[in-house]
């Protein structure tokens, strides 16, 4: 399950139409790639203005030239993303950089055409250590898996059919 942590000042993300279309961006980069959609959980996690601090400057705050200078402009918007997929791993260099593309593109209008300054990292988590409503989930491309995708949402289902060992 891929787990979005977006971090912003209180005056960035402010509607929940904004935050949807962002939240709806974001999971179509994995039901792209037929992950079931609820699967993605985005988070917004607004924080007040002395909240943020990057190179030890409140961000925003007001342009001062003694902490904006040769630096980024502190009175803009910073957003930091964490993201934590479980679901998949990214298995190559290849298909890494075509799942950055598509994050970027997903960030693009609502972050940086914004004129933010923003950042993000990824990590890849233990699947072993992930349920869904107390189910283990079935593996990528299983039969089960596809009836996750096509009714949005985790269902019992024999573990053959899931793509996992029998258990002894």
């Amino acid at each position: 399950m891929p787990l979005w942590l977006i971090y912003h000042p209180t005056n960035t993300f402010t509607t929940p139409t904004e935050k949807s279309a962002l939240a709806t961006s974001i999971t179509t980069v994995y039901t792209a790639v037929n992950l079931p959609a609820f699967y993605v959980n985005v988070l917004f996690i607004p924080l007040s203005p002395h909240s943020i601090y990057i190179g030890g400057t409140p961000r925003p705050s007001a342009p001062s030239t003694t902490n904006s200078e040769p630096g980024p402009d502190s009175s803009k918007p910073f957003i930091r993303i964490t993201v934590q997929n479980i679901a998949r791993k990214i298995p190559n260099d290849a298909i890494r950089d075509r799942f950055l593309g598509s994050v970027d593109a997903a960030l693009k209008p609502f972050i940086e055409d914004k004129g933010y300054d923003w950042e993000y990292s990824l990590e890849e988590t233990n699947r072993d250590l992930w349920k869904v409503q107390g189910l283990v989930p079935p593996m990528p491309g299983s039969e089960a898996e596809g009836e996750w995708v096509r009714g949005n949402r985790a269902v019992p289902f024999e573990r053959e059919k899931g793509g996992l060992p029998a258990v002894l």
